[in-house]
């Protein structure tokens, strides 16, 4: 995600939790999305692959073919995060209408198959 597309992200999360409604559940981009994930069940599951050495990772979508990203250091937090921006990018949802909560039922995470390689 770009700098620029980040500080929207941010800024929209910001104005969320001030109570500003951006209205995402009707947009058709969003819809097409959420259509999408619940025909595979409600899960994106990735694959991740990690090289002990570097800390470079990479993460493919095993139910969804064309979602690939990865990044230089792996660290769960970020990596969940590059996975809801992949996801979003996937679906071209635009960074104002990217809401995490689109992404999942209730409390229910994003699923990874992990491997690290040494």
């Amino acid at each position: 995600m770009s700098y620029f597309n980040y500080a929207i992200y941010l800024s929209a999360n910001v104005l969320r939790k001030l109570g500003i409604d951006f209205h995402e559940q009707n947009d058709a981009r969003v819809a097409n999305m959420r259509k999408r994930i619940a025909d595979f069940g409600g899960k994106i599951e990735f694959d991740i692959e990690v090289d002990s050495e570097t800390g470079h990772w990479s993460a493919e979508s095993i139910n969804l073919e064309g979602i690939i990203t990865g990044g230089r250091n792996y660290n769960p937090r970020s990596v969940n995060e590059t996975l809801k921006d992949a996801i979003f990018t996937y679906f071209d949802i635009p960074p104002y209408l990217c809401n995490e909560a689109l992404l999942r039922h209730g409390t229910e995470p994003l699923i990874a198959q992990q491997k690290v390689y040494a």
